[in-house]
């Protein structure tokens, strides 16, 4: 996984009035979020990928083993590229590349926007994706909970079944002490 940072910021040209004039515009939050969000999806247009991709001596296909996604940091101008896959050093090369020909792209339409680098990709030092033994760990935990819920399930209706059994049993044995009345005797018998 490879992360980068970019902060999109108004372009001031002082000698262009209309420059300026739509420079004040964008501090409107609405607006302001509205031009960052396009950036975002600028991010993560796939010919984009296919382009940035074919830069770095990737073939097209290979692309489809990377995961690419822009997320819009909170109360900020700022948008994060995150990049996920086999290769590390790939992905910060594809990081690289797409954020510059992202850049590019944006600044052709808004040509008063800026786009600034806040944090370069770094290679990844560790895998982003959960280790396999605690993946084998936690699977066999639930499997184990899972297991024991299934067996109290099975066999609660079994001991219902048998306790009702013997109430039933129990109800229709006969008593010994005459004044005990049970379905199997007659009123006769216990007159006696």
């Amino acid at each position: 996984e490879s992360s980068s940072t970019y902060i999109v910021t108004p372009s001031l040209d002082a000698n262009d009035p209309d420059a300026v004039q739509e420079s004040i515009r964008t501090l409107d939050d609405a607006r302001s979020r509205a031009i960052v969000a396009t950036y975002a999806e600028v991010l993560e247009s796939g010919s984009l990928h296919t382009e940035a991709a074919l830069s770095v001596g990737l073939d097209d296909l290979a692309v489809c083993d990377y995961e690419f996604s822009a997320a819009i940091l909170p109360e900020a101008n700022v948008v994060e590229l995150v990049i996920r896959g086999p290769q590390p050093q790939a992905t910060v090369l594809l990081s690289g590349a797409v954020g510059t020909m992202a850049a590019e792209r944006f600044s052709e339409l808004y040509q008063i926007y800026g786009i600034v680098l806040l944090d370069a990709p770094v290679i990844p030092t560790s895998p982003s994706n959960t280790p396999l033994t605690q993946v084998i760990v936690m699977a066999g935990a639930l499997g184990s909970l899972a297991g024991a819920a299934l067996a109290l399930l099975w066999g609660a209706p079994q001991v219902r079944r048998e306790q009702s059994r013997q109430r039933r049993l129990l109800s229709y044995a006969v008593s010994e002490e005459p004044s005990v009345v049970t379905p199997l005797r007659h009123r006769e018998d216990r007159q006696a």
